[in-house]
């Protein structure tokens, strides 16, 4: 009846149902009903692929995972430790969201990166967007003024979308690394709620880890989300609009037709001419 689990309890391998006391397994069948003998087949709920990473659980939205949960390339997560999460809500829907990674005229003007050469995109596996360039932080905000001053003047970034809604973004300065994820919801009204963690190499010395790696976590938190707050701060109301597209938005015209192109299920890759209906390019050309 629309109860929601997540206020329910976990019973050993089941979740009990708040509204009924119904039990249900990891594989979404249920395994109890008070009173009932016989289970109807469908008393059954959908069973979503999950993997447990640095204290945290991910979800597939989806039946089957159609790439193994991502992270960033050449680099193992063992080796690394994570923050705390921390969020924030954009004026616009998840692939708008999405295409700022491949919008390279507005780096200069929202992000305050002057790219010193043209960027580099590539799709490294059949899911997975990347865009890389070279850049140089132009400090006129506070945060950019200590980042140029404690981490160096140029930056190489890379940003990774994996199926349109989970971004892995790298920056490598002079004296500094920087390494995130941001997995993006849809909300009501056109907005995104984005959900960012931080990592930082993990230290072997355990009194260091005990005392330096919480106090590294908490920095480069509070200059990731900063950084990207001051986006969402700067870009309110931020509609898809082909009309409005030129030849210098190249880029992000074919990172459109890419995420439009994303197979729905398993086994069901298509051409971007040929979505007429599947949801992901439904959603996008309602705002046409």
């Amino acid at each position: 009846m629309g109860a929601d689990l997540g206020c329910g309890k976990v019973l050993g391998e089941s979740i009990q149902c708040p509204f009924h006391n119904w039990q249900y397994g990891a594989d979404g069948h249920c395994t109890l009903i008070p009173n009932l003998d016989k289970i109807p087949p469908r008393a059954r709920q959908v069973a979503y692929p999950t993997v447990e990473r640095h204290g945290y659980v991910f979800f597939f939205n989806g039946r089957e995972p159609l790439f193994p949960l991502p992270f960033f390339f050449d680099e193992a997560p063992e080796t690394f430790v994570a923050g705390k999460i921390f969020s924030y809500v954009t004026d616009c829907t998840w692939f708008v969201n999405a295409a700022h990674g491949f919008d390279t005229q507005h780096f200069d003007a929202v992000h305050d990166r002057k790219l010193v050469a043209p960027p580099k995109i590539d799709c490294p596996t059949p899911f997975a967007r990347r865009n890389s360039y070279r850049a140089e932080v132009l400090a006129r905000t506070f945060l950019d003024k200590l980042l140029r001053m404690f981490a160096g003047p140029m930056v190489d970034i890379s940003i990774t979308n994996w199926g349109g809604t989970f971004v892995l973004i790298t920056g490598d300065f002079d004296r500094a690394h920087s390494r995130f994820l941001i997995a993006t919801q849809p909300l009501e009204g056109g907005k995104t709620l984005c959900e960012g963690i931080v990592f930082a190499p993990r230290m072997h010395n355990p009194i260091a880890r005990s005392l330096l790696e919480p106090i590294t976590l908490a920095l480069r938190r509070w200059f990731t989300h900063g950084y990207l707050q001051d986006e969402a701060n700067r870009l309110l109301g931020t509609r898809y609009n082909p009309a409005a597209f030129i030849s210098n938005d190249q880029d992000m015209i074919d990172y459109y037709n890419w995420v439009a192109a994303l197979p729905q299920e398993v086994g069901t890759v298509k051409p971007a001419a040929q979505l007429t209906t599947p949801a992901k390019f439904a959603q996008i050309t309602s705002h046409n």
